[in-house]
């Protein structure tokens, strides 16, 4: 029967032979992916773009709506909201949030 010295001993041999393992499949899918890269023509910037997602502004929310025209009620006013306003109206009559 083994000690536990000489187990432990074995475990850090196996591990030892894994990270070798890897290393080498490592080294051998980079130099299969740079192939494939000039072999296309791929940059890594196009990689990067496809990797890291550009952030999609999030959607306003309408809270003023006049038939097709819509307004979060931030920012700059729109002319439609200015026309109404112009005649006396109140853009809270258009409020539908």
């Amino acid at each position: 029967m083994q000690t536990i010295a000489e187990l432990q001993a074995q475990m850090a041999s196996i591990r030892k032979q894994i990270d070798e393992q890897k290393a080498a499949g490592k080294r051998d899918a980079l130099a299969d992916i740079l192939s494939k890269m000039n072999e296309f023509g791929i940059s890594i910037h196009e990689i990067q773009r496809r990797i890291v997602p550009v952030k999609a502004k999030a959607a306003k929310t309408v809270k003023y709506r006049l038939e097709d025209k819509t307004w979060s009620g931030k920012g700059k006013k729109p002319k439609w909201v200015k026309d109404i306003e112009e005649r006396g109206g109140s853009v809270d009559d258009y409020r539908i949030a």
